[in-house]
């Protein structure tokens, strides 16, 4: 089965890429230093592990195109590529200026880039022929991507606080996106989520606890598009609320994590995408549980999400 070369291809590619990123990080001293109120590791770490899975996904995509996948559109191929590297340099840009951005943070200045470049995005991926049609209507259909991206990339960055944590539940989003794509016989979704998958699971080598590198907002903020694009692949039945609601239960544990935090800091009047230690991660590890045993147990809630949103989609 050809398609199966695809997550092995872009597994051995993210090692390879994501060893290099860890070298260059270290070459150029960029590292995650411990001290701030977001940080639980007692030592720098390299965090330019989402160059490796960007690198992994990009160059899989495009060699599974040429070799095995010819039938997919090259217009939506190339809007998600183009959607997925506004993304990733949103991120790097973040992860190379951390140390200056730290001394003087404005979430707000931050808010307005995610959201002009989550606007661009979803320009890119409409023009591609990308958009969710579950309200066919113009810019209620524009602005519902712009939302879905500017969601998606916050929300894995929010899970970004434990090792392995987002890695493995964007995995584990691939693999129920994967499915769906095999059932539905839709070979984009089928391509990029087994991209992701591999990619994902030859960056967790390093980054499983104890992590060696993180991914950084390159990673998280390239791993929340592509779950979002997943999800807007298929959210394509005008007024269907099982494809919409489905992919959204696919993406799982972020969406859900996400909307109770900033929930949570508006009842409490802090700044909403100012980060804290309120996830549901981070109770968890409150509670003396281990911090790979809440890696583990996240992972699972995850798995129970993708089967209900995979399930609901084929009532």
């Amino acid at each position: 089965m050809n398609f199966l070369y695809i997550p092995c291809v872009a597994f051995f590619l993210a090692i390879i890429f994501v060893f290099l990123s860890k070298k260059l990080a270290k070459r150029f001293h960029i590292y995650d230093n411990p001290g701030s109120i977001l940080a639980v590791h007692e030592h720098p770490v390299p965090h330019l592990g989402g160059v490796g899975i960007f690198l992994a996904v990009f160059m899989a995509l495009t060699l599974s195109f040429f070799l095995i996948f010819k039938q997919v559109s090259i217009v939506r191929l190339s809007s998600v590529l183009i959607g997925g590297l506004l993304a990733f340099s949103l991120g790097l840009w973040d992860d190379l200026n951390w140390k200056r951005i730290r001394k003087n943070y404005r979430p707000n200045a931050k808010f307005i880039l995610q959201v002009v470049v989550s606007g661009v995005v979803s320009i890119v991926l409409v023009m591609g022929g990308l958009s969710i049609r579950f309200i066919p209507i113009g810019i209620a259909g524009m602005l519902l991507v712009i939302f879905y991206i500017f969601g998606g990339m916050n929300a894995v960055n929010m899970q970004d606080g434990l090792d392995g944590l987002a890695a493995g539940l964007a995995a584990i989003s691939a693999v129920g996106f994967a499915g769906l794509s095999f059932l539905t016989g839709n070979t984009l979704g089928l391509i990029l989520s087994l991209s992701t998958l591999g990619a994902v699971l030859g960056f967790l080598m390093y980054n499983f606890p104890p992590a060696s590198i993180f991914m950084g907002d390159s990673g998280s903020h390239f791993l929340g598009f592509v779950v979002v694009a997943l999800a807007i692949i298929f959210t394509s039945r005008p007024y269907d609320l099982r494809w919409s609601i489905g992919p959204i239960l696919i993406i799982g544990l972020p969406v859900f994590d996400a909307a109770w935090a900033v929930g949570r800091r508006f009842l409490q009047r802090k700044k909403l995408f100012q980060g804290d230690r309120g996830h549901f991660y981070d109770r968890m590890v409150q509670k003396d549980i281990s911090v790979r045993r809440t890696v583990l147990m996240c992972w699972l809630i995850q798995v129970g999400f993708v089967v209900g949103g995979v399930s609901l989609t084929q009532l």
